[in-house]
């Protein structure tokens, strides 16, 4: 089946999808499990190691275009749900959820889709599936662009999508559904069902995320798989330019995480998946993350296009849809927020300043 949203521009000649692995040992410790199933690409990142394999390309521009990408997605027209308008945004009726579900949060969820191909070379899962998988459940399907691109290519599975909000197109593969609910609450569906659960971008949507493993754990068959999957809301550097160019930056982070903590929210719970998944009775319990550099300033073609992708991102929509509502909750002035976001998209389109994130697939099993 054709592609059912729109794709990113292409990346700049010669410039391949990125994949580079690397282990965080903060985040391994304490994790068990065999090996990963998929060996990580021949340009493997260790963390001690960044600076000898991320060459910073000198000669870079000054940054990213800031385009935006069309939104081909279509909201379930039959359904009507009551929406929150603010600062410029629709955000879903239940004012449970800070981030918004209009166009330019779709645009984004979309980008960020295939950004995290990249991380994944091409792949739309970190986890090895056979080709006789059955019955996969997408956890916060958003656009549905992950669950459409798997019914394309196990069309002898049944895939089931869930969002709270409506957004998912019309116009799917024969095997893909999708479901408007809320999966804080009990599953309202058959136990030991499900082979694989996949959850994605739940960040600042889950307050208790090991009764969420809890129900997966449930209804997944014997033997069957999960994967969580998000990119870290935290900025790593590789030498001292983030310290010496990112003051707003860092503001913003540590503003961020403070405000969020203070409503009971995590927005970084990665580090604590690995734990968390064990604790509630998976089994072979592996973390994978893979580098995003913060714009192009890396001299290698796939990271350089990768970093370009994920500056889009953030410029785009990112930094003003994870900040507005959670700032503007916690007391802050529209104007304030926005002039703090403009120093900070000032300071992200500097290739002086190395910076980069984390893109986590953590994956599991239940016991037989």
């Amino acid at each position: 089946m054709s592609s059912h949203t729109s794709t990113p521009q292409k990346p700049p000649p010669d410039s391949d999808a990125a994949t580079i692995a690397t282990t965080d040992s903060g985040f391994e410790s304490g994790v068990s499990g065999p090996e990963h199933p998929k060996a990580p690409d021949p340009g493997i990142l260790i963390d001690d190691d960044l600076a000898s394999i991320i060459e910073v390309d000198h000669d870079s521009d000054s940054g990213y275009d800031d385009g935006s990408i069309r939104s081909l997605t279509t909201s379930l027209g039959s359904l009507e749900f009551e929406h929150i308008h603010e600062h410029g945004h629709r955000y879903h009726g239940s004012d449970r959820v800070l981030l918004p579900n209009d166009e330019s949060e779709q645009d984004r969820l979309d980008l960020q889709h295939h950004i995290l191909k990249m991380c994944l070379d091409g792949e739309i899962t970190a986890t090895d599936l056979p080709p006789t998988v059955q019955r996969i459940f997408d956890v916060g399907t958003g656009t549905g662009i992950w669950a459409i691109e798997m019914g394309d290519k196990y069309t002898s599975a049944q895939i089931t999508g869930v969002d709270i909000s409506p957004i998912q197109p019309v116009w799917v593969p024969p095997n893909v559904s999708f479901e408007i609910d809320d999966v804080t609450r009990p599953w309202l569906r058959t136990k030991d069902s499900i082979d694989f659960i996949h959850i994605r971008n739940m960040v600042g949507s889950i307050r208790d995320w090991k009764e969420l493993f809890s129900e997966a754990l449930e209804h997944l068959k014997p033997g069957g798989r999960i994967e969580v999957t998000d990119i870290r809301t935290q900025f790593e550097c590789l030498d001292d330019t983030f310290k010496e160019r990112g003051k707003a930056c860092e503001a913003w982070k540590e503003t961020f995480h403070g405000i969020a903590k203070g409503m009971g929210m995590d927005f970084d719970p990665t580090p604590k998946v690995p734990e968390w998944l064990q604790e509630v009775g998976f089994e072979d319990v592996h973390l994978e993350s893979r580098i995003i550099p913060v714009g192009p300033w890396p001299k290698n073609k796939k990271l350089k296009a990768l970093g370009a992708y994920y500056l889009s991102h953030m410029l785009d929509g990112g930094m003003e849809n994870y900040s507005m509502m959670l700032f503007t909750k916690a007391g802050w002035e529209a104007t304030s927020v926005h002039a703090l976001l403009g120093k900070v998209r000032t300071e992200l389109k500097d290739p002086g300043m190395h910076t980069f994130t984390r893109a986590c697939f953590v994956t599991g099993r239940k016991s037989l």
